[in-house]
């Protein structure tokens, strides 16, 4: 387990190595069947929804009609409820909504010696809460930015995946701690969702009436407390993942002085026009190459809710299967070279590499901000590059990959100092 969090690449293709392509890693509560293999993995992520039950991780944390608690139907209809908040990112000009704000954050931490990780975390928790909730006044966003910073300090990666850590002895206690905190979260997500009431009939965001409808509904899970719960699931996955994917980008662009020549060249033909920018060829390789060499989510997790025959074995109904981002990311066909930072595998014909990457997932419980979070991260590193030059504090050597809480990153935070161009 330890191994795994301090390097969950290396550790995956040392236990492949060492037992075998499907290999079994213990964790607390459980056994996961790890697999690699890409047609395994696409053999798992073409099933139909009602192959899977939920997998209790996490469960605690996001809520009980979270996304990632809900299977079959129920998961389907919450998935369709909140699908517009995300699935459009550069709706209703969000996309020049997106880029406004990671002008003023750059701006406020030009000049000065920063962790790009913090810059990135300010950034993108703006992002997923005006396109989650839209508009918010500058002090409740201000308020909730705190909250929510006070949860995530306390959301540690052990309290995640050990039950008998997961008691609440008072507000001293680690769990504690984590229940009042997200207490405080859930307090302001639900006062926007009753402030949707008051909303003008001019404010067009798809929240409006999505929180309209779940003050009507008679089912809990599409009713306030189950979007209260979808709407947390999404700001906290959209919200450090593509921060840490972010923060790798910059690290990889201004490592590699031609990588950053070649960005800077192919987005001084589009200006600053974000449905244009998104469409950049060079521009999607390197965020993609960043996704496959650093993979956010390690592991995407399912469990068998009936048997399966899957890599030679039969496996019985409640078997949970770990698909391996790492090893899939490093299959020498499609990746040949795969510690090599190369963006022109992405470019042209070659339709495998984006087939056979999986930093979203995939199937039917395929990340439902994938969308959202590459082109935010594209938006926001055209920004950057465009409009700054940065001095990376440590070199050109790259820090180490490792779990940081719940999603994987760069263990340095990458120090910098950005000035503007």
């Amino acid at each position: 387990m330890m191994k795994f969090a301090a390097d969950p690449v290396g550790a995956h293709r040392a236990f492949a190595a060492r037992y075998g392509d499907p290999f079994t890693l213990r964790l607390p509560g459980m056994r996961m069947m790890v697999i690699g293999d890409a047609n395994s993995i696409i053999q798992v992520l073409a099933l139909p929804i009602d192959a899977f039950s939920v997998l209790d991780v996490g469960i605690e944390v996001m809520g009980v009609y979270s996304l990632v608690r809900l299977n079959g139907a129920a998961h389907s209809a919450a998935r369709k409820q909140v699908a517009p908040l995300v699935m459009n990112p550069l709706r209703q000009n969000n996309g020049v909504i997106i880029q406004d704000i990671a002008r003023r954050v750059y701006a406020k931490s030009s000049g000065r010696r920063v962790l790009m990780i913090e810059v990135a975390k300010q950034l993108t928790l703006h992002v997923i809460l005006r396109s989650a909730i839209g508009f918010l006044p500058e002090q409740e966003e201000a308020r909730f930015a705190v909250a929510y910073a006070a949860l995530q300090s306390k959301a540690s990666f052990m309290l995640h995946f050990l039950p008998i850590l997961q008691v609440d002895l008072g507000p001293w206690s680690p769990w504690g701690r984590l229940k009042r905190a997200r207490a405080t979260v859930d307090h302001i997500i639900s006062k926007s969702i009753d402030n949707a009431t008051f909303r003008t009939e001019d404010d067009t965001h798809p929240f409006v009436d999505i929180a309209r409808a779940a003050k009507e509904s008679t089912d809990a899970a599409l009713g306030v407390d189950g979007l209260r719960d979808q709407l947390f699931t999404l700001l906290s996955a959209g919200h450090a993942s593509t921060a840490q994917a972010l923060t790798w980008a910059v690290w990889h662009v201004y490592a590699d002085s031609e990588i950053l020549a070649r960005l800077r060249d192919e987005l001084a033909s589009v200006r600053s026009d974000p449905d244009r920018i998104v469409r950049l060829d060079y521009l999607d390789a390197v965020c993609r190459e960043v996704l496959r060499l650093r993979p956010i989510g390690p592991v995407i997790g399912r469990k068998l809710a009936k048997p399966l025959h899957l890599a030679g074995r039969m496996l019985p109904e409640g078997t949970v299967i770990g698909l391996s981002v790492p090893l899939a990311h490093s299959n020498l066909t499609t990746f040949p070279e795969p510690d090599i930072f190369r963006p022109e595998r992405y470019l042209g014909d070659n339709k495998a590499a984006k087939s056979r990457s999986i930093p979203f997932g995939g199937g039917v419980r395929h990340c439902l901000g994938a969308n959202l979070g590459l082109t935010e991260m594209k938006l926001a590193l055209a920004i950057l590059v465009e409009g700054y030059d940065v001095l990376l504090s440590e070199g050109t050597r790259p820090p180490k990959h490792k779990l940081i809480d719940a999603v994987a990153g760069p263990a340095s935070g990458v120090p910098l100092v950005m000035t503007a161009r």
